[in-house]
């Protein structure tokens, strides 16, 4: 159980492997509560609360009750300063709470530890559903102590860890559930997704392939399995992917927008532009889609003024995204306006290590007639790249003209 020490966790002062005696009592309100007799196990659990004051399974199993008659902002509170409480004592609320449990119904002959688990699993499907996602986790956590082989709760914590952006933690987790059910669809699917987040498109390909096989009507998969065959450079199969999840929801947008970029890299404008349009007419939000629509006009050759507002009607939706300041700044440099230099900027400030930015950047001070600025961008090209030697030639040429100058 080594890996219950990783949400609220504090440090490892605390190694209860005994849990400290308790009365019956839980035993049982924990048994009402099993029964369904929920109102008199909450006044039990609230009891127990009264009169030991440093107990952690009452207030816990308590605030489940509370969130499974709806009264989810209480619950969470009261999760939350049950966590705070137990991490002040050294622990994390995971391990305490399992440790506990663990240590006062293993031998409860009327007592089903699945049972058990899936009040906890309950519990943490409500708080997920209402946007609790880390408090979500703990309970997902400590349930898949209970039932450590339980592939679908593996799974569920797994997908949850993934939510978080806790990724080493959910990868162990996801191939933890693949160990005990290979085929299971949901861990397959969501350890494709995780990959393809770690840009380990390879990886996360082969799983997608095993996904769409065993439920090829699913659209998120076909349309992710498709972005990802994009991304290795394998056109013409993403491109079939993408075009299955199209027509499996004719308005799904994200399907609509990888078309668009699928055909872009195959050179496919018209195609491409009928894509992003068809996209931006279900959704007049969409920033990619704006930004794909951009770089096709201006591929084929359309006005300057039109290119450049598209670029900034992406901007405007979602200023995050580098690749648009770097498209419009190189726009821009061409025309040699100096406005240029700020969305480089930009873009420097999003992603400095986007592919060809600071050459491009480089390029554009050099247009504009600032060599000392163009000089100190171009090292830093070349810094990322070694093995440019257009970089290295301009470069050099630079540090020869100010050698002379």
């Amino acid at each position: 159980m080594g890996f219950f020490n990783n949400i609220f966790r504090t440090n490892d002062k605390a190694d209860k492997s005994i849990a400290e005696p308790r009365g019956v009592d839980f035993i049982a309100a924990l048994s009402m509560h099993l029964r369904g007799e929920v109102d008199l196990a909450l006044s039990n659990y609230r009891k127990i609360t009264e009169e030991l004051p440093g107990d952690y399974l009452a207030p816990f199993f308590a605030s489940a009750i509370k969130a499974g008659k709806r009264n989810i902002v209480e619950a969470t509170e009261s999760l939350r300063s049950l966590s705070q409480r137990i991490s002040l004592e050294g622990e994390n609320i995971s391990r305490a709470i399992l440790l506990d449990l663990v240590a006062l119904i293993t031998n409860e002959p009327f007592i089903s530890v699945p049972a058990v688990a899936e009040i906890i699993v309950s519990f943490g499907d409500i708080l997920k559903k209402e946007g609790f996602v880390q408090e979500s986790a703990v309970c997902f956590e400590i349930a898949t102590g209970l039932v450590p082989e339980n592939a679908h709760l593996l799974h569920k914590l797994g997908d949850t860890l993934h939510d978080l952006g806790l990724y080493d933690y959910a990868e162990s987790m996801l191939l933890e559930a693949l160990k005990y059910a290979p085929n299971h669809w949901g861990a397959i699917y969501t350890y494709a997704v995780l990959l393809q987040d770690l840009k380990r498109f390879s990886e996360a390909i082969t799983y997608y392939e095993k996904a769409v096989k065993l439920d090829p009507d699913h659209v998120k998969c076909q349309n992710n399995y498709g972005a990802a065959l994009m991304m290795t450079n394998r056109l013409d199969e993403a491109l079939v992917h993408c075009t299955l999840a199209a027509e499996l929801a004719p308005d799904f947008t994200s399907a609509k927008i990888n078309l668009g970029n699928i055909n872009l890299l195959l050179q496919e404008y018209e195609t491409a532009r009928t894509n992003y349009l068809e996209a931006i007419s279900l959704d007049k939000n969409l920033a990619p889609a704006y930004f794909g629509l951009a770089s096709v006009e201006h591929r084929l050759g359309s006005d300057s003024g039109k290119v450049s507002a598209l670029y900034l009607k992406a901007i405007e939706l979602n200023p995050s995204i580098p690749d648009v300041h770097h498209a419009l700044g190189n726009l821009l440099a061409l025309e040699g306006k100096k406005e240029a230099l700020s969305y480089f900027s930009a873009a420097v400030q999003l992603n400095n290590n986007l592919k060809n930015l600071h050459k491009d950047f480089g390029n554009a001070y050099l247009k504009l007639g600032m060599r000392e600025e163009a000089l100190e961008q171009l090292k830093i090209a070349l810094q990322q790249n070694p093995d440019d030697v257009a970089t290295q030639e301009m470069l050099s040429r630079l540090e020869e003209e100010k050698r002379t100058a």
